[in-house]
């Protein structure tokens, strides 16, 4: 498999993962610092495929009343 397609299907797979409901943990690409740069830029790739799906919640609230 070519690395561009490699990095294309990882995000399709972050965005499956979501749609089936699976956990944002279950990504099976390391996002260790001292990975490889591929396999940190596979990581980030899924992360935004499962984020294209179901994006992390921001509470922009102060917390107070």
């Amino acid at each position: 498999m070519g690395v561009a397609t490699e990095l294309m299907r990882a995000r399709a797979d972050g965005a499956a993962a979501a749609r089936r409901g699976d956990t944002r943990g279950t990504c099976p690409h390391p996002p260790a610092a001292d990975a490889p740069p591929q396999a940190r830029a596979l990581f980030g790739l899924w992360q935004a495929g499962y984020d294209s799906v179901r994006p992390l919640p921001i509470d922009y609230s102060d917390g107070e009343g």
